[in-house]
């Protein structure tokens, strides 16, 4: 055995877990022990054991010993060698110690040899300064004597950049520089000499500016940043620009004022050309000089144009009040806005009261008041059109400056304090936007009461040919709204166009209330409520052959102008009425060839008005898309700063439009109902008991396929539905009148023909054949009065349902009770509209 593993023996056999083993067994072989002869034996295998023991642990012993001496003889070779490492390691220390020393000594020796290095250069740049210094002051005094200017203003300015003020100032320089010829101080030669430079710039530049010799202008003005004077010479050069603008105001006054006789001011735009010439010309100048001031002063003076503009405002105000006061005053606009405050809109408040006044008194109170007319509508709106102008351009300067000049920077873009505060602003809040307000506002409702008085109504007779449109591409409707939609968009665009965003609050605020007392009080309702059909009345096809002879004039009141153009001035109006279309159906034709009577005047009228209320609707709808999202950057064009245009475009919104459309559809709604009850309700009670026939039971219990296949009362339905319905398509506003009456109809349809199904199956029963003509019969049916709608099919869903109850055979109808006891399953059945009694009942209808 090797003594790597004799040594792991003996560790083995002496650990204590093999010495607890052993010692267990003894005293197990002790407590078993029954005789001395086992004792004995005992003691000697202890003995044996305790020998065993010893001979092996100092056998352990003796290899352990050896192997540590070894180790200790290799520690003690380890010693010696690090012993010389040591003693090479304490050699290099004293050395870098050495070495150490002597880079302190250099690092000081060159700090101080750097230190007089500094000192030799300052003092050699004070005395190059110093002789720098006292050449150019002797230079600039030369130059002065001589009138070299220009080379005077360079030494000045060699001083000012190159030397120091500490030097100018210091006793060396106050000992050194003054001499016989200039005895004073440095400091007070060179702020005399800027004294003396600056009054010779002045003079020199205004007398260029007199001679308009933009040469010598341009050369002293670039003089004035090399002597340290940027404010003097900018404000040498606002002048300059501020007596230009002045001499462009005197001269566009002179020649609004020229004409003969003071004609000249009596023409219209000539104010607000005049304040757009005005802007264009200082918006050039700005243009034009803005480089020249840039190039000289933008690097030693970084807000030169703010500083140019600032100084240059006062005048802009000053001339374009000139130009506004002046229009002011030549048109009388004092005078005006009394007229405009006495006029009480004879003709809107007399259709207020509870009595309207008759067509002759109307028409005497008309033409007695025309006659005597104080200010005239046409001369409000040039006005009004002048005023907007003038406010627009003030608004595009506004803006062309804020943008380029003041805050280009900045967004959102704010108005700068520097128009804020401008007089022309506070004369525009004062004086001109209260006259403003007061006169747009008489304009519009004036308007309005023009084009009442003025109305003429189309006549419906083309509308309602046999052969004609089945949709009206153009309702029908009365002039005003069309005038007045006319007026609305002028107007709007006109008060957007002005930049004042007070201005649009007070038409919005102003004019819903005249749209909302004058128009839908004053005109929508009562003449709605004049017209109103009688019991029963409808409208009736015409044969075209036989139009001729039944068309009758429209109501006319303009004197026997011709109708105004539809198109002219709004985008959105259509031309003439379009001969294409669909047809109308066999049954309608053949009725209508023999409509040979007119239509009934008042629901003729009713349909004209309540086609107003729809087209008003539409055209204001179409001037709010026009202004807010066909042309999505206009309003943020005309009010450039902040959130402006975002509250603008809501006060349209919010405060005019959407409450108008709302009062509207309520309108329309309400005269819908009442047409219906007045005008539908009766005859379609009557179709409806042709249909369903509650006199005999031959449509119910039928025994013969022919009675089965027989579509008379389909074809007979839909010959009186069509003559009933197209009419109203053809002439009424297909979106909002045509389709919300067809909607009420079939809300009521649906109703009266379940209950009128129901009580004639509760009468006479219904067998296989007749289920499934009856099945025949309302399939054709809703199909004629629901077309592809698929939203008006599901309002007939319980009449639907109910035909299927009675229509299934005993097998089916089992079948869906089963389906609906597991309704919670997720195989899908009939979503059943009625009660499980309800259809008991109904299915008892069945024999």
């Amino acid at each position: 055995m090797s003594d790597t593993s004799s040594a792991e023996y003996t560790i083995l056999s002496l650990s204590h877990e093999a010495l607890a083993a052993k010692t267990q067994e003894i005293v197990s072989s002790f407590e078993s022990a029954s005789s001395e002869h086992e004792l004995h034996q005992l003691v000697s295998a202890i003995d044996q054991l305790n020998h065993n023991a010893n001979r092996e642990l100092h056998h352990y012993v003796h290899r352990l010993q050896a192997r540590h001496q070894s180790d200790v003889a290799a520690v003690e070779l380890n010693r010696a060698k690090l012993a010389d490492t040591l003693k090479t390691t304490n050699d290099l220390i004293t050395v870098f110690s050495d070495s150490n020393n002597i880079g302190s000594t250099l690092t000081y020796k060159l700090k101080a040899l750097d230190k007089e290095i500094s000192r030799v250069t300052q003092t050699s740049e004070y005395v190059s300064s110093t002789k720098l210094l006292k050449n150019n002051i002797n230079q600039a005094v030369y130059a002065m004597e001589h009138k070299s200017y220009q080379l005077a203003a360079n030494c000045i300015r060699t001083i000012k950049t190159k030397v120091p003020d500490s030097l100018i100032d210091g006793d060396y320089a106050a000992s050194v520089i003054p001499s016989t010829d200039i005895p004073e101080f440095p400091r007070v030669v060179i702020d005399n000499l800027v004294k003396q430079l600056i009054e010779v710039f002045k003079v020199q530049f205004d007398d260029a500016a007199a001679k308009k010799d933009m040469q010598q202008l341009t050369k002293f003005f670039e003089l004035f940043p090399l002597i340290g004077q940027e404010e003097v010479g900018l404000n040498c050069y606002s002048k300059f620009i501020s007596q230009v603008i002045t001499d462009t105001s005197r001269s566009l006054i002179q020649s609004i004022s020229s004409g003969s006789g003071g004609e000249a001011s009596k023409k219209i735009g000539l104010y607000s050309r005049s304040s757009m010439q005005l802007f264009e010309n200082i918006s050039m100048m700005l243009a034009q000089h803005a480089p020249l001031i840039n190039r000289y002063y933008a690097s030693t003076y970084s807000n030169a144009l703010p500083y140019v503009i600032n100084k240059i405002q006062p005048e802009i105000d000053s001339q374009i009040g000139l130009i506004t006061d002046t229009f002011y005053d030549e048109k009388r606009l004092g005078k005006i806005i009394q007229d405009i405050r006495l006029y009480d809109f004879p003709i809107l408040r007399a259709r207020l009261e509870s009595e309207p006044p008759t067509r002759a008194s109307s028409e005497f109170s008309r033409s007695s008041f025309e006659d005597n007319e104080l200010v005239t509508i046409v001369e409000a709106g040039d006005l009004f059109s002048e005023f907007a102008n003038i406010f627009n351009y003030w608004s595009l300067y506004c803006k062309f400056i804020s943008t380029r000049y003041l805050n280009a920077s900045a967004s959102p873009k704010l108005v700068p304090k520097l128009l804020v505060d401008s007089n022309f602003t506070r004369k525009i809040q004062s004086k001109y936007l209260p006259a403003f307000e007061t006169i747009f506002n008489f304009y519009f409702r004036r308007s309005l009461e023009k084009a009442i008085t003025i109305e003429a109504l189309p006549a419906l007779e083309p509308y309602l040919l046999a052969n004609g449109a089945r949709y009206p591409e153009q309702p029908p409707c009365s002039s005003v709204i069309e005038d007045l939609t006319l007026v609305l968009n002028t107007c709007i665009k006109s008060i957007i166009d002005s930049s004042q965003i007070t201005a649009v609050k007070s038409f919005v605020t102003e004019s819903f209330k005249v749209i909302k007392n004058d128009l839908i009080n004053g005109y929508f309702i009562k003449e709605l409520n004049e017209h109103s059909p009688r019991y029963n009345s409808a409208l009736s096809l015409i044969n075209p052959k036989t139009s001729l002879l039944t068309v009758s004039s429209p109501r006319t009141s303009r004197g026997g102008t011709p109708a105004p153009d539809p198109a002219g001035g709004m985008g959105f109006f259509k031309g003439a009425q379009s001969a294409l279309g669909t047809v109308v159906g066999g049954g309608a034709s053949n009725s209508a060839s023999s409509a040979t009577i007119s239509n009934n005047p008042k629901l003729v009228n009713f349909v004209l008005y309540l086609n107003t209320v729809a087209v008003g609707q539409e055209y204001f709808t179409k001037i709010l898309d026009n202004i807010t999202k066909n042309d999505a950057y206009y309003i943020r064009n005309c009010f450039p700063f902040g959130d402006d245009a975002s509250i603008v475009q809501n006060i349209l919104q919010l405060e005019l439009f959407n409450p108008f459309v709302s009062l509207t559809n309520k309108l329309i709604q309400e005269s819908l109902i009442n047409f219906y009850n007045q005008s539908i309700k009766a005859k379609m009670l009557t179709i409806v008991g042709d249909f369903l026939d509650d006199t005999d039971d031959s449509n119910y219990l039928i025994y013969s396929t022919n009675v089965l296949n027989d579509n008379g009362l389909i074809l007979q339905f839909t010959s009186d539905w069509r003559n009933l319905i197209r009419p109203y398509g053809q002439v009424f506003h297909h979106e909002l009148i045509f389709g919300k009456l067809l909607k009420l109809i079939i809300l009521n349809l649906a109703n009266i023909i379940e209950k009128r199904l129901v009580y004639v199956l509760k009468r006479f029963k219904i067998n296989e054949f007749g289920s499934l003509k009856l099945e025949k019969d309302i399939s054709g049916f809703i199909s004629e009065v629901c077309e592809d709608n698929y939203e008006l099919r599901e309002k007939f869903i319980r009449v639907t349902q109910l035909v299927l109850l009675v229509g299934m055979d005993e097998e089916e109808y089992e079948e869906s009770i089963q389906q609906n006891e597991h309704e919670s399953d997720e195989d899908g059945g009939i979503n059943w509209v009625f009660t499980p009694s309800e259809r008991r009942q109904f299915r008892n209808f069945r024999i």
